[in-house]
């Protein structure tokens, strides 16, 4: 019997029946309904309501019906606009948490809908949930609640985003989330240049007369030069990827690569000049390792005997080339012993100069934060406590808290004590593992897959993502890391959704390397893939 034809049933009456309506004829019926529904709302509203207010709700419900049908494009959108959107604030709740709030909707709605509703948990999230407890331990020490709370959220917002992305995207679509996440490195850096060449900015940030300190979007240039530094190492290592293979490869793959290599390209020395122009110490010494780090990993033999007899002859001949380098980036660099705590009690009782402000109201900012931790050495004073705390502990000169202590260990010291700093130090530690680990698992899989084939050198791949691309995105996530590991020496980059933004890039990887590992089977059901507890031989989720 075939559906769309009329079929009478014989019943006990001698009468006849009509089979009930087939599905897809009912769902269609609920569609046709809904946009008749629609349509008159949409007329009501032009011929009732103002213009604007019809284009706002017109907009609004487009946006809905656009996010329920692809609600991938939230996280996209998340990456893109999260410096813009981390500023706006209604309250304590930024349009960032009402984005990340609608992704976490989305992902529950969907997979109701799916009856595939579920979460992969792993070493990364364990490591968060662990840090979690630390932070809910020194909670009860905390005498602001409101800031002790914001500061255990912020922390439970990066791992619901780690969780979520690897269940919420597939492979192509987190290939989307990376240009997005690149995207609005891109923006923000040509504000800042636009900000250092226009002198667009408060007197305070102006340069040799000049130029104007780049801030973007984050109104301070360290912020805004820790977000450009958090996305340059990814960019970098696409690039050098890309460059690789337009070396080696020839004919169809060529212009491929030749494409990469020039956006890539492009994208990382716009945001380098960016990075340049915010003027940040901090960001230029995270910038220097995280350099470093990536080259060292990526390049071959060639590139790290090259790469460390560059540094030896820097270092030999460093001080000859000193009088080449502008006196203005001297200058900036001279004080950097004072912020590795070489004679930091000696710099903190000179005279207050313009030249030696910053410097010595860092320091002060230490002290302040090793005062506070000797209050409460294991459970610290609460999460996001020291700004309270601050005047109990201050140097004479130094009244005003600056929210932070300037350094991240300090400030983790001083609000979650030691058991806080050791799951900070262990989550970091084992996120650093997990990236390189699963990174040489990742191209040692795809390097057996070849020689089974019978290829003793592996081509270079051009599928995206591919695993040369996704071990490249790994090489990328480790130089952030190293850039957040050595910046933090100087600041605190979580805030105004930076630590949302690290967040994605881990979410990122955790995403690839489940799909890599899997489809190319070298995880099986007794053997789980570290970073997540899904087996190989089961679906990859959509």
């Amino acid at each position: 019997m075939m559906w769309g034809r009329t079929a009478r049933l014989p019943l006990k009456g001698g009468g006849s029946a009509i089979p009930p309506v087939p599905p897809y004829i009912a769902a269609r019926n609920v569609r046709i309904s809904a946009a008749l529904l629609a349509l008159l709302g949409l007329a009501w509203l032009l011929a009732e309501m103002p213009l604007l207010v019809s284009a706002a709700a017109i907009a609004a419900v487009s946006a809905t019906l656009l996010l329920l049908r692809f609600p991938h494009l939230t996280w996209l959108g998340l990456a893109v606009v999260l410096p813009f959107a981390s500023g706006f604030k209604i309250g304590p709740i930024s349009i960032a948490d009402c984005i990340l709030g609608a992704a976490v909707l989305l992902w529950f709605a969907n997979g109701v809908r799916t009856n595939r509703l579920r979460l992969n948990t792993g070493l990364l999230p364990l490591l968060f949930i662990i840090y979690l407890l630390a932070l809910l331990l020194s909670f009860r020490n905390a005498i602001d609640v409101r800031e002790a709370s914001e500061g255990v959220i912020k922390w439970l917002q990066m791992l619901i985003a780690i969780l979520l992305i690897q269940e919420a995207l597939t492979p192509r679509q987190v290939r989307w989330l990376v240009w997005g996440l690149l995207a609005g490195a891109l923006l923000q850096a040509a504000l800042g240049m636009y900000q250092f060449v226009f002198r667009i900015g408060p007197p305070n940030f102006l340069l040799l007369g000049r130029f104007m300190r780049a801030a973007g979007t984050f109104g301070q240039p360290n912020p805004f030069a820790g977000y450009l530094g958090l996305t340059l190492p990814v960019a970098v290592a696409l690039f050098m990827l890309n460059l690789t293979s337009f070396v080696k490869l020839s004919g169809t793959g060529l212009k491929q690569s030749l494409t990469g290599t020039v956006l890539y390209g492009g994208a990382a020395a716009i945001i380098g000049m960016g990075l340049l122009a915010s003027w940040s110490r901090g960001a230029w010494l995270g910038t220097a390792v995280s350099m470093t780090v990536v080259i060292l990993i990526y390049g071959g033999r060639l590139i790290k005997v090259a790469a460390l007899a560059g540094t030896a002859a820097l270092l030999l001949l460093g001080p000859a080339m000193t009088r080449y380098i502008p006196g203005s980036l001297t200058d900036r660099l001279s004080d950097l012993p004072a912020y590795l705590g070489m004679g930091m009690w000696e710099v903190v009782q000179q005279p207050v100069t313009d030249e030696n402000f910053s410097v010595i109201e860092r320091l002060a900012h230490w002290i302040a934060a090793l005062r506070m931790w000797e209050l409460s050495p294991w459970l610290g004073v609460g999460p996001g406590n020291y700004a309270a705390v601050y005047p109990q502990v201050r140097l004479p000169r130094w009244e005003e808290p600056l929210g932070h202590a300037h350094n991240i260990y300090l400030n983790v010291l001083a609000e979650n004590g030691l058991l806080g700093m050791f799951a900070y130090l262990a989550l970091w530690t084992g996120v650093v593992f997990w990236l390189i680990s699963t990174r040489r698992r990742i191209l040692h899989t795809e390097n057996e897959k070849f020689v089974r084939r019978g290829i003793v050198q592996p081509p270079p791949w051009t599928a995206i993502p591919s695993s040369a691309w996704t071990a490249a995105l790994f090489l990328g996530v480790i130089g952030v890391v190293a850039h957040l590991s050595v910046h933090h020496l100087f600041d605190n980059l979580y805030v105004q959704g930076m630590y949302l933004h690290v967040a994605l890039w881990l979410g990122a990887a955790v995403a690839l390397a489940k799909n890599r590992l899997t489809v190319t089977g070298s995880a099986s059901a007794s053997e789980p893939l570290l970073g997540t507890c899904q087996a190989a031989s089961a679906p990859t989720p959509i």
